[in-house]
């Protein structure tokens, strides 16, 4: 017999794989509920669904799944340039924004470098960076401050050993939000000190005013910095996989030499280029988040037992203030009902009192509502 795990490298050995919302199938399988019929509050997804002209092109596009999906895909490339305002060498697409976290880990980590995650934040960073022997080395937020980073401390946590620092805007799962003077700080700074930002974006297109907040233009200006963008969640194409990157030509060049190739499959590339071009959509999409939104922060605060924390994108961090349920039991008795909500006790920097709910259609949000109070009714 071979002794597999003393084969295993060392950083793999340590790894736990992250906890993530979206798994409707295992609720479905579980309780044996219709897929169709399961509400999904646990991923912040456009309750639009993907746009219609999306789907229709890959209807269209269907008889090419018999090809390798085009290696350099300029032509979409331009298109993203485009739409985010930058030259076609400033971008980099990913088989969904995830693959760009490992590819950049992959590329700028080295074993006992030191990674600055401001908590808590999405899980991907912290495991990223430890499959290559890195350090995550987290800076905790303070709830009582509505988990708003604190960026003198920042400046201290940077050290001759940091490589990147990490840094969500707008932030999961906290709904915080940065101006561009909070971030240009720490840009800044980090290239003083030859440090890397990798800046994630994937849910500025949520917010009103996405232009005022994207740094996507000064990565001509810094080249230590790099962008993430998802197009899964603005434009509900979770199951095709697509996101792309901004960054200075050099870093583009560095992350397509490791880059696996053919990781993009053509169906979303025909689905990416029509739905950032599609207005009509974006603008539809953001007038229903915002009045769902609007009236769905309302509802929750009537709940004298739960604190539901300010959040400038499309979900809620909320913590059980009061008795002594626990996010992961009602995580499970909602799923019962047909209602996934996201349990945040995996989260560094939270526990088990803390779950984070998306914005859905006002109908959808008035049933995970009452399916509340219903809940609370029964202990």
């Amino acid at each position: 017999m071979v002794d597999i795990s003393g084969l295993i490298k060392a950083p793999i050995r340590e790894l736990s794989p992250c906890i993530h919302g979206g798994d409707v199938w295992k609720i479905s399988e579980k309780f044996r509920i219709p897929l169709n019929q399961v509400i999904d509050f646990s991923v912040p997804i456009n309750p639009l669904g993907p746009p219609k002209k999306v789907l229709e092109s890959i209807r269209q596009h269907l008889n090419l799944i018999k090809n390798y999906p085009d290696p350099n895909h300029e032509w979409l490339i331009e298109t993203l340039s485009n739409y985010v305002g930058v030259k076609s060498n400033n971008i980099i697409v990913g088989n969904g924004s995830t693959e760009l976290i490992y590819l950049f880990a992959e590329v700028f980590v080295e074993s006992g470098c030191d990674a600055v995650i401001p908590i808590p934040t999405f899980g991907e960073y912290k495991v990223a960076t430890m499959r290559i022997g890195g350090r995550p080395w987290f800076l905790k937020c303070d709830p009582a401050k509505n988990f708003r980073l604190n960026f003198e401390e920042l400046e201290k946590a940077i050290s001759k050993k940091t490589r990147i620092v990490y840094f969500c805007n707008p932030n999961s799962p906290t709904g915080i939000l940065y101006e561009k003077d909070d971030v240009l700080r720490v840009v800044r700074l980090a290239a003083e000190k030859n440090v890397l930002v990798f800046l994630d974006e994937d849910y500025v297109d949520f917010v009103d005013d996405d232009k005022r907040y994207s740094m996507a233009e000064y990565v001509t200006r810094y080249d230590n910095l790099f962008i993430l963008r998802s197009l899964t969640k603005f434009f509900a194409l979770a199951g095709l996989r697509i996101g792309f990157g901004i960054a200075s030509p050099d870093v583009v060049k560095a992350l397509r030499r490791a880059k696996m190739p053919w990781s993009v499959n053509s169906l979303a590339m025909f689905a990416a280029t029509e739905a950032v071009k599609d207005d009509d959509y974006i603008k539809r999409s953001r007038l229903l988040i915002s009045r769902s939104k609007r009236q769905m922060q309302k509802m929750l605060q009537e709940f004298p037992w739960l604190k539901v924390y300010p959040s400038e994108t499309n979900f809620f961090l909320i913590e059980i203030t009061e008795g002594d349920l626990t996010s992961t039991q009602l995580k499970e008795e909602l799923a019962r009902k047909g209602l996934l909500i996201r349990d945040c006790s995996d989260f560094d920097g939270l526990n088990n009192r803390f779950f984070r709910v998306s914005v859905n259609k006002p109908e959808e949000n008035k049933k995970l509502i009452e399916h509340l109070k219903s809940f609370i009714n029964s202990e």
